[in-house]
């Protein structure tokens, strides 16, 4: 009967003793295993940052224009060759040049209503440069002159855009007014304009 007794003890002591291995030896691995993976997971993150931050783009790289309206909302995108002044540039540099270029922009971009422009995506295989235009503002007033055949017309402000035709030649009007005309000066409002205009008549 002890005989029997010391048996059955021995077995119990034997599987609970293999038990508390087996869990030390699983929580051991587990432990093991999630700093391999940890250190699995950084890995690339780190290279891809590094890879990135030296990428730069040379003439094979695809170079995409996205012309965005404000005031339609319409974005148009246009792939083109890589600008030579692009070539051989890292994301930060592109940046840089792109923020003096809005910053000096010429006066086509500027009458074209060109208000911002920025770098949305970088890679070596491709870059992508948006394009903010909006409608200019026409500013206010007007522009008086003489035509080539003597005859006193208003323009727009910008001194270019026809607006109308007055009929007023420049042999019913005072020397003083001809000279003024000749070199053509801004009216401020509309107001004012149809004053002169008045005075040129009587």
């Amino acid at each position: 009967m002890r005989r029997r007794y010391i048996v059955i003890s021995s077995f119990f002591v034997a599987v609970l003793l293999l038990g508390i291995f087996c869990f030390a030896s699983s929580a051991h691995m587990g432990k093991v295993s999630g700093k391999v993976a940890k250190k699995v997971r950084q890995k690339p993150f780190v290279s891809v940052a590094v890879s990135n931050a030296n990428q730069k783009t040379t003439s094979e790289t695809k170079c995409v224009i996205e012309v965005f309206n404000a005031d339609t909302e319409e974005l148009v995108c246009e792939e083109r060759a890589m600008p030579a002044e692009y070539a051989g540039m890292t994301r930060e540099q592109l940046e840089d040049y792109l923020l003096q270029y809005r910053s000096n922009m010429d006066l086509d971009e500027q009458e074209a209503g060109l208000k911002n422009i920025e770098l949305v995506r970088f890679s070596k295989a491709e870059v992508v440069i948006r394009k903010t235009y909006e409608e200019p503002e026409e500013e206010e007033g007007y522009y008086l002159r003489l035509t080539e055949d003597g005859e006193v017309a208003i323009y727009h402000r910008d001194g270019k855009t026809l607006f109308e035709e007055t009929g007023i030649r420049k042999e019913n009007l005072p020397a003083e007014e001809v000279r003024r005309l000749e070199n053509g000066y801004v009216v401020p409002n509309e107001k004012e304009l149809y004053s002169i205009l008045e005075n040129f008549s009587s």
